[in-house]
């Protein structure tokens, strides 16, 4: 018997809380979970640092989050008692079983950055790597999820890998980190729902 495909989604923590969705509506805290998302650990000085916001409302949007339960802080990381480092609550990762504000918000961050990538005409920077890939195969439901995992695992190796470069070279511009996968099934009209190999169907 086949072993049962496990969904992608269900690796990360699903956000349904209210206060969790209020706290991510806002763009600032979206870009700063996805800061860390792609490191260990972080200070507001960090932040504002890679964001060029002040530190202060750096703070005041990381006490939100915090108070919201999407990062903790991580005393033994700190210098002195002064010293605050946070890391995300869950770090293996967010997301929305449910339609929200605060999904919606991210998937469209997520298609305008896309849109930006394909759009030739728009300028480059320099230090962003560029690279797409649109491809068809002749899969099945179950075959879809498998291969959406392994993708999965790819990337999920390469973002330990840049986690470790960054906390050894901190201070490098050229380091870049957004990626985004989609896999979407586009069945014939009429077609009706079936796993496995061919011999292993019903007529």
């Amino acid at each position: 018997m086949a072993e049962e495909p496990r969904v992608i989604a269900e690796q990360s923590y699903p956000v349904t809380d209210p206060a969790m969705l209020r706290a991510l509506a806002h763009p600032l805290r979206q870009r700063i979970m996805w800061e860390f998302g792609a490191r260990d650990h972080l200070r507001a000085a960090d932040l504002a640092k890679i964001t060029g916001e002040p530190a202060n409302a750096v703070s005041y949007h990381l006490r939100s989050l915090a108070k919201a339960g999407l990062i903790v802080e991580k005393p033994e990381l700190a210098g002195d008692s002064r010293d605050r480092v946070w890391v995300m609550s869950h770090p293996e990762g967010f997301y929305f079983p449910e339609p929200s504000a605060a999904g919606d918000a991210l998937l469209a961050d997520r298609l305008d950055w896309l849109r930006g990538l394909m759009d030739e005409t728009l300028p480059r920077d320099p230090l962003a790597a560029r690279m797409q890939y649109m491809a068809a195969a002749m899969l099945t439901r179950d075959e879809a999820r498998r291969m959406g995992e392994e993708v999965v695992e790819v990337f999920e190796r390469w973002r330990a890998h840049g986690i470790k470069a960054a906390e050894e070279h901190p201070d490098d511009p050229a380091r870049v980190f957004h990626f985004t996968a989609a896999f979407i099934g586009n069945p014939r009209p009429g077609a009706q729902p079936v796993d496995g190999p061919p011999e292993a169907r019903e007529p």
